[in-house]
């Protein structure tokens, strides 16, 4: 028969949208890491998230008093006559400048290409779902939107805020930190970081974003526990290594 020799067409190929995917994890996440799972895209979000980043950073680097702040550290960590006069002073706040810009660069590339290193081995070596990296990765780069909203919220608040009356280590206000205290120790500070909506929301998208993949042995359980067993490590890493040094 004639319609036996007629090829099936080739299924149309998935349009992909950067921008849509950006502001679908947000609104619709499960269908857009579905979309994600099948065709994989990073780029976009690693460089929104970036050029939003170095915006903060650079916001904070100009509008922090870094004097005060220099003062205060050392205070805290008794080492209040480390800095001696004002050549040492003005070398401290240069560093502390640096280190921001440094971070904005590649602080969010950086996050995202550990991130999904570690969760690569965690799918792949323990629980042997044989993923590609470049899947694992795209669905890292999306998680990391709501750490980009935080930080759009973060340059209006060091806009509006006096500059001597910023933290920053502590300036937005969006979980444990916003009940612990304008000058706590370093390890409950470290503790009411990680304890943060935003932390939380990008949790939350990672476990649908890994079980949204299409592969089947990465479940929400099985995303679930990849995530808060990440999340529990780093946050009792950052909380011992403040007490430890501190």
């Amino acid at each position: 028969m004639a319609s036996a020799t007629l090829q099936q067409a080739p299924e149309a190929p998935e349009k992909t949208n950067p921008f849509a995917r950006i502001v679908g994890v947000i609104f619709s996440p499960k269908a857009t890491f579905t979309s994600i799972g099948r065709q994989p895209t990073w780029l976009a979000p690693v460089i929104l998230t970036t050029l939003i980043s170095l915006a903060m950073n650079i916001v904070l680097a100009q509008r922090v008093d870094w004097r005060t702040y220099l003062q205060v550290q050392l205070e805290k960590t008794g080492r209040s006559g480390q800095i001696t006069n004002e050549q040492q002073m003005n070398l401290a706040v240069k560093i502390q400048k640096i280190i921001r810009y440094v971070r904005g660069v590649i602080g969010d590339v950086s996050v995202v290409l550990l991130g999904s290193a570690i969760y690569l081995g965690i799918f792949n070596l323990i629980v042997g779902a044989n993923v590609k990296f470049k899947s694992v990765l795209a669905v890292t780069a999306f998680v990391t939107i709501p750490t980009a909203i935080k930080e759009l919220i973060g340059i209006a608040v060091l806009l509006l805020k006096d500059p001597s009356t910023i933290n920053p280590d502590n300036f937005v206000m969006s979980g444990l930190n916003a009940f612990i205290g304008s000058n706590p120790p370093n390890w409950l500070l470290a503790l009411g970081l990680t304890v943060d909506i935003f932390i939380f929301w990008g949790m939350y998208l990672a476990v649908v974003g890994f079980s949204s993949m299409g592969n089947k042995k990465i479940k929400r359980g099985t995303a679930f526990g990849a995530v808060f067993g990440i999340y529990l490590f780093f946050m009792l890493l950052a909380v011992g290594a403040s007490a430890a040094f501190s």
